[in-house]
């Protein structure tokens, strides 16, 4: 562990009081950068007072209300955050590529006392928000002179680290999207192990290419703020981008998924001295990113596993790892494989990963709305992922893909169920399931979804995405679709769930059309 992450590991109290130590310590620190700006610890620190004062003198937000936050990347974004936890209030982090039901049922869920939204967003959002008021997301109107410092930051550490600050929904898989709760503590306390993985110091700029709504950026930012160290970042990620972007920040670290990666190894880089890139953490991490990266531009590459219930139980250090692994487990967790029964599988097996933390605030305190969601993810004393995996006899966990009927594109989890019911409205479409095929470039998956129609119809293919391209948010549009007759969907007895492990995963050959590469669908 780093100098910069010393202390009493994993017993934080909130990212805020970790946000008020730094202004104390380092007040004029870099700590956000993007577009040729910056924003120094203390900078950051005024606004995202200024947002809690707005939340609570012109909003009439108070401690324990929920406030949905649907927009892009940006500093405003991140401070409407912060300034939500400042009060106590509860952060719903929405992803802002949902519409349609998907969009629908996390509104009407989380029931948020506020929303606050990008202007461009806010259109997409009227006719779900119900009575709910709707503001831009944008600068503050409380100026600093009046923020009461003094009553905010006492209030602030009043409010014990159990206490629910944000609320993530994450894949279902036999129902709708998860609300997933977590304390305030969580996020600093996970920002320790990012520390110690990367080996964070004063003077490192991140560069982080995923949504502010994803759990990962909810630990990465406290990870910086901990350790003296600054995030870079642009309101959405482009590969084109990455290596100007990364020379102009001055970079010296990267947090990606694997799909990331493999996209960037296609764009011819800088010479390997202008590169300022000294390690890069992500998953899952592909093949063909390890030997771009590391064979070719010496840029070490470290692995974890993560879910948003707990980001993450394994880690790699740039003195232990094992290339293709998943890490090994961190000090605050104990990480298991294990049978259907529960009984603990020997070295080398696959079974359901399992894990369970050694200290307080380490994982969800459960499900929104979602009891017994909650009970079911904890049994005999684990937490149950719903993951594959096998762990060697060195301690290095191998990711083996996923019990759960849950589909994983890009980085974003996508619940079966709720694409299914989409599809299922479709122009002529009957029955739908949707399956994971592999992607060679990413390492994850593209998904097929094979389709019945009424009888005696043939599937229009140029409708059938035209419809999933207005319903579906971006990452969740199926790219194969393959139309069978209804009795190829063989249902389970009882349940009458489509057994999905019958259905084929030819992603070409007669009956099977690829949106990106079917030419004759290309052409219409």
């Amino acid at each position: 562990m780093t100098p910069a992450c010393a202390g009493d590991r994993y017993r934080r109290r909130s990212p805020i009081a970790a946000l008020i130590a730094a202004e104390n310590d380092r007040p004029h620190t870099l700590l956000l950068r993007w577009a040729e700006q910056d924003c120094t610890v203390q900078q950051f620190a005024n606004l995202a007072r200024r947002c809690a004062t707005d939340l609570t003198e012109h909003f009439g937000i108070r401690a324990g209300d929920r406030v949905a936050i649907v927009a892009c990347n940006s500093v405003y974004r991140l401070a409407w955050q912060y300034g939500a936890y400042w009060i106590g209030a509860v952060e719903v982090s929405v992803n802002f590529e949902l519409k349609g039901s998907m969009l629908d049922h996390i509104i009407t869920d989380s029931a948020p006392q506020l929303i606050l939204a990008d202007d461009d967003l806010i259109g997409e959002l009227t006719g779900y928000a119900g009575d709910t008021r709707i503001e831009s997301l944008g600068a503050p109107s409380s100026t600093s002179d009046t923020v009461d410092v003094a009553a905010l930051d006492s209030g602030e550490a009043t409010i014990p680290p159990d206490q629910l600050a944000t609320i993530l929904y994450t894949s279902g898989t036999t129902g709708p999207s998860k609300g997933v709760m977590l304390p305030r503590a969580y996020f600093a306390n996970h920002a320790d192990s990012i520390c110690e993985s990367l080996e964070l110091t004063a003077g490192d700029i991140g560069y982080f290419v995923l949504p502010f709504f994803h759990v990962d950026a909810h630990i990465v930012f406290p990870a910086v703020i901990e350790s003296g160290s600054a995030l870079a970042f642009n309101q959405r990620f482009s590969v084109r981008g990455f290596w100007p972007e990364v020379e102009q920040f001055g970079c010296t670290w990267v947090f990606v998924i694997g799909s990331v990666l493999s996209a960037v190894a296609t764009v011819t880089p800088p010479t390997r001295d202008s590169i300022p890139i000294r390690r890069i953490l992500g998953a899952p991490i592909p093949e063909p990113a390890y030997r771009f990266f590391e064979d070719d531009l010496g840029i070490p590459i470290l692995s974890m596993y993560g879910q948003t219930e707990a980001d993450g139980p394994t880690f790699e250090r740039l003195d232990k790892r094992k290339r293709g692994s998943a890490g090994f487990a961190c000090d605050a967790f104990e990480v298991a494989i294990l049978d259907s029964a529960g009984h603990h599988l020997p070295a080398g097996e696959v079974g359901e990963l399992c894990h369970r933390p050694r200290y307080p605030n380490m994982v969800t305190s459960g499900y929104w709305n979602n009891p017994e969601a909650t009970v079911e993810s904890y049994r005999n004393l684990w937490f149950h992922t719903g993951d594959l995996g096998r762990i060697d006899d060195e301690g290095f966990l191998f990711y083996s893909g996923r019990i759960t009927d849950s589909l994983r594109r890009r980085g974003e989890n996508i619940s079966a169920h709720e694409l299914e019911a989409i599809v299922r409205n479709a122009p002529g479409v009957v029955d739908a399931a949707a399956i994971a095929v592999f992607d060679e470039l990413g390492g994850e998956d593209e998904i097929k979804v094979i389709v019945s129609c009424s009888e005696g119809h043939a599937l229009d293919v140029v409708a059938f995405f035209t419809y999933c391209e207005r319903a579906l948010p971006r990452f969740a549009v199926p790219r194969f679709v393959e139309q069978v007759d209804p009795h190829v969907f063989v249902r389970s007895v009882g349940t009458g769930v489509i057994q999905k492990h019958r259905l084929s995963k030819r992603v070409t050959g007669e009956g099977v059309t690829d949106r990106l590469g079917d030419s004759s669908y290309a052409q219409q």
